[in-house]
């Protein structure tokens, strides 16, 4: 059977762990080895479940960033090339790198409409995007936060 990619990564740690570290005296390098131990722990947390939170959270945009586009009547690029390419990659069967991809583009197009509610403050339909905006905001740091959190903060995963 084939290891998964978390169970890769793991075989990875264990052996730099066990094999490489007690052999390093050099501080430098033994801070180099620390930082790729922060890395193969964020990689274990964020490999498995990546992929379907980049596809809810694109499918999500699709939907607030149309909202937000109609109700703003605001049109732009970032928007614009978002909007037209996100429902084909998300109604098929997406790589993680090309969900990564759009997903920014999508973080782009609510970051040009963040502006454009700012200049428009005090519009209620502009503060109601940009309330609608802050929420979506939110809840991406929420779902990401799996990745970083027991991570960079936290005891290693």
């Amino acid at each position: 059977m084939m290891p998964t990619s978390q169970q890769m990564l793991a075989a990875v740690q264990l052996a730099l762990q066990e094999h490489v570290a007690p052999k390093i005296d050099d501080q430098w390098a033994q801070s180099a080895l620390r930082s790729v131990e922060v890395i193969l722990n964020h990689l274990q947390a964020r490999v498995p479940v990546e992929g379907a939170m980049l596809h809810e959270d694109s499918r999500e945009l699709v939907v607030l960033l149309t909202a937000a586009r109609d109700r703003l009547s605001h049109d732009d690029p970032a928007l614009a090339t978002f909007l037209a390419e996100a429902p084909d990659l998300i109604d098929g069967y997406a790589r993680v790198d090309a969900l990564q991809a759009l997903n920014h583009k999508g973080r782009e197009a609510v970051d040009a409409l963040l502006h454009a509610c700012h200049a428009r403050k005090g519009e209620a339909v502009a503060d109601a995007v940009h309330a609608d905006l802050r929420a979506w905001l939110l809840k991406h740091a929420d779902r990401e936060s799996g990745f970083f959190f027991p991570t960079y903060v936290g005891r290693p995963v």
